[in-house]
């Protein structure tokens, strides 16, 4: 029985604990490369778990997901055959992150992108912050500030 009690750093990085984490990294690591070899849509997935017989496979949409869950039972198969053996079911997850990330890496569009204020725009930021309650009056004032500094 695992023991659920929270653990110190010093704990977790002693040479038995960073041990098992490398290795658990590892092993998902390489089962996520077997995975992606055997599927049509590896660049949307990624292998997130295996637990208890049970492969959590993420992807980037719910479109990518019915798909995947289309190539479950080949893909299952395929596992048990190979790397596997105790696979008893694949569940696939949504998480839109993912999709984020394979954009970024397929435009290389930096993380955040920052768009000047116009003067307009910052004229109105101001009109509205006279009528607003305190700390909304105090955010839109900033974000009017944003447009002078632009000019500078």
């Amino acid at each position: 029985m695992r023991d659920h009690r929270p653990q110190t750093p010093a704990h977790l990085l002693d040479s038995d604990g960073l041990t098992s984490i490398q290795q658990r990294a590892a092993a998902l690591s390489q089962l996520d490369t077997a995975v992606k070899a055997h599927l049509n849509c590896a660049e949307h997935c990624r292998v997130s778990n295996y637990r208890q017989g049970v492969l959590i496979i993420e992807t980037a949409s719910a479109a990518w997901s019915m798909r995947l869950n289309y190539e479950r039972y080949q893909l299952m198969t395929k596992l048990r055959e190979k790397l596997l053996p105790k696979l008893r079911d694949i569940e696939v997850k949504v998480n839109p992150a993912l999709a984020a990330v394979a954009i970024r890496k397929q435009d290389k569009i930096p993380d955040i992108i920052q768009k000047p204020i116009s003067d307009v725009a910052a004229q109105h930021l101001l009109a509205t912050a006279a009528n607003a309650p305190d700390k909304v009056k105090a955010c839109l004032e900033r974000l009017a500030k944003l447009a002078q500094k632009k000019k500078h």
